[in-house]
């Protein structure tokens, strides 16, 4: 990456010197800590500034591993030599959060973000001929999307106007509203706005899986500003393969030349899956210093590597992570060339309109269903050397033991465009290559995930049926059961072009495998939501009178009673502040008076011999005949 011009923030004169410091409250909102990180030479990585200041010292080793995750790695392979006398970039990184609220006993393990501008400088009048700074953003949240935008403003303001721009930064920050994950945003910095769409929560399952999206572009998971097409523009046969690993969770390491692609092609691979929610641990950039490594490096010979994406850049990996199953290798050697030459020994040039003018991609070469000698020893020899080759030699590669079920679309590859020599054209079409690709996997997974609709699908009552009883349970799930109705079903259209005979295996890998389960009870959980709701629509639609008038004696009993207990849940909904619920109640204590007013006389004397009752029935101010002179007998 080239440096990124630099964006200044504008105060109003004195004042905006003595500002107010930012409420903690609502920049945690946000991000937990900015960073500016110094490589010392004698004592190595040092945190130089933070805001809020001991933001990384409540926890036991936070700042250590923060400060070692934010510069490359000193055993990274084909450091370039930059022409220029500065070279900025950008990476993040996932660690574990160390402190005592992320560790609460039956909770979900807690993991911070960390968005990193690096600034390495050469000149000649150093100690070594340059120096290093990181800036950093490190959330709870993320939201790489917005983060990696606000880096492009602080990062180059802490080298130009000093540590302060940390505070400057975010007082802005905490001004801004609460995040609305899944939604835009145009968040107010300066005199600039950052206009972001937010990833969606954790916890949100996302679109139905009988539904496509209709709209690529909106994120529906985790990293979806993430060059895919350029990060795997070297493998793009191969996503097809990566898709799978990334659905059943198998364990993965990711091998790049520097932190920015390696953190790109790991944000990628996660995005590759969506809507699906991605439940394995993921670290766009690991190194030796993080707390994990001590364990994964004890692994025992033959002890199964656990569910993971690892992206690294210190080739020591290589040999310490050797029991790790699938090793793909992305990026180029230098960091400032996207482009990578199409495999067959194509000049870059030749799939290229005249002038170097955008054209199509030639994957004729790529001999996806023809036999090629060369391409065949090469895969030979590839395969035989194994994942350490790259010990010698950086190249694009995927090494697995996993058999893949689904085969590559060639009609997907055959639309994408390459951009010519033009830098400028490159970033353009890649956002088309980008669009072409989401599009087909947000599609593969969709389908994928369809068959599970059943399971999901809420239900409304029927029409001139009664919304107050109980709605039906969604069918229950048995895997077995599920298998054996899918082999009888078929794989469907969109599926079965796309998947070799063998598909239902990649399904009983899926239904084994880490990310299913959180995924399905998740969507189940949202599901009876939406039934609740759903039901609770129809109650405050139905005409009570009307629906009395088709019931027998008993079903009008056991309507009152079902009224009365819907209505007190929502009288306690409402003490807790729920606008809505306050109406619903008004509409529900109209229905139970309707409903006891068609009852026999005796029913409703039997029905207010109880207190409370009575009082429910006296507190609507609508007249029930018959009504006022037994509520005056009873009353407290």
């Amino acid at each position: 990456m080239n440096r990124i011009p630099s964006v200044s923030l504008r105060r109003d004169g004195a004042a905006g010197e003595e500002a107010a410091a930012p409420d903690p409250a609502a920049l945690a909102r946000w991000a937990r800590a900015f960073c500016v990180i110094r490589f010392d030479l004698e004592r190595g990585q040092l945190v130089e500034a933070c805001y809020p200041p001991g933001a990384l010292a409540s926890a036991t080793g936070l700042d250590r591993l923060v400060a070692f995750s934010s510069f490359p790695d000193s055993m990274s392979h084909h450091l370039p030599r930059h022409r220029s006398s500065v070279h900025d970039s950008l990476f993040s990184f996932r660690v574990p959060d160390p402190s005592p609220s992320a560790s609460v006993p039956g909770s979900r393990r807690g993991f911070l973000y960390g968005f990193v501008f690096n600034r390495q400088r050469q000149d000649e009048r150093l100690p070594r001929g340059g120096e290093q700074k990181s800036v950093v953003i490190l959330s709870h949240a993320p939201y790489s999307s917005l983060f990696r935008l606000l880096l492009q403003i602080l990062g180059p303001l802490c080298f130009d106007v000093g540590p302060s721009a940390l505070s400057m930064v975010a007082s802005h920050v905490a001004a801004w509203p609460a995040p609305v994950p899944g939604r835009p945003m145009e968040l107010p910095i300066g005199s600039a706005a950052l206009r972001v769409h937010l990833p969606p929560a954790a916890d949100d399952p996302g679109p139905s899986p009988a539904l496509l999206p209709a709209n690529p572009s909106v994120p529906y998971g985790l990293f979806h500003d993430a060059d895919l097409f350029a990060a795997f523009r070297g493998l793009l046969l191969h996503l097809w393969t990566l898709w799978e690993l990334m659905v059943v969770g198998e364990p993965v390491l990711v091998v790049a030349p520097s932190p920015p692609q390696c953190s790109e092609a790991v944000a990628g691979l996660v995005s590759l899956v969506a809507p699906l929610l991605y439940s394995v641990d993921f670290r766009p950039y690991f190194t030796i210093h993080d707390p994990d490594f001590a364990r994964l490096n004890a692994l025992a010979e033959g002890e199964v590597f656990p569910p993971m994406v690892l992206g690294v850049t210190n080739l020591f990996f290589l040999k310490s992570l050797k029991s790790i199953p699938n090793v793909v290798s992305v990026g180029s050697p230098n960091p400032n060339s996207t482009r990578v030459l199409p495999v067959g020994g194509q000049s870059p040039g030749s799939g290229n309109g005249i002038n170097g003018t955008p054209g199509k991609l030639k994957l004729d070469k790529l001999a996806i269903n023809k036999f090629s000698p060369t391409g065949l020893l090469n895969s030979i020899k590839l395969r035989r050397e194994g994942p350490l080759c790259l010990m010698t030699e950086h190249k694009e590669a995927l090494w697995s033991t996993y058999v893949s079920t689904t085969k590559p679309d060639t009609s997907v590859l055959n639309r994408l465009i390459d951009a010519g020599v033009s830098p400028r054209i490159e970033e353009s079409m890649s956002v088309v290559n980008n669009e072409i690709l989401r599009r087909h996997f947000l599609e593969l997974t969709t389908n994928f995930l369809a068959p599970f609709g059943p399971y999901l699908r809420t239900t409304t009552p029927s029409e001139g049926s009664s919304p107050f009883v109980d709605p039906p349970l969604l069918p229950p799930f048995h895997a077995d059961e599920f298998v054996n109705g899918l082999a009888a079903r078929g794989a469907g259209k969109f599926l079965s072009k796309r998947m070799k005979s063998n598909w239902l295996d990649l399904y009983r890998r899926f239904l084994e495998g880490p990310n299913f389960m959180p995924w399905f009870r998740q969507r189940r959980a949202a599901a009876e939501q939406e039934q609740q709701r759903l039901w609770r629509q129809a109650r405050m639609n139905v005409d009570i009178e009307k629906l009395m008038s088709k019931l027998s004696e008993l079903e009008r009993i056991d309507s009152f009673n079902a009224i009365e207990r819907y209505l007190l849940r929502e009288m306690e909904n409402s003490r807790t502040g729920a606008t809505e619920s306050v109406t619903v109640c008004e509409k529900l204590k109209g229905d139970l008076r309707a409903a006891f007013s068609v009852l026999p006389k005796d029913m409703q004397q039997l029905l207010l011999s109880n207190p409370k009752r009575a009082l429910l029935l006296q507190g609507s101010n609508e007249k029930v005949p018959g009504l006022d002179g037994i509520v005056s007998q009873t009353s407290l």
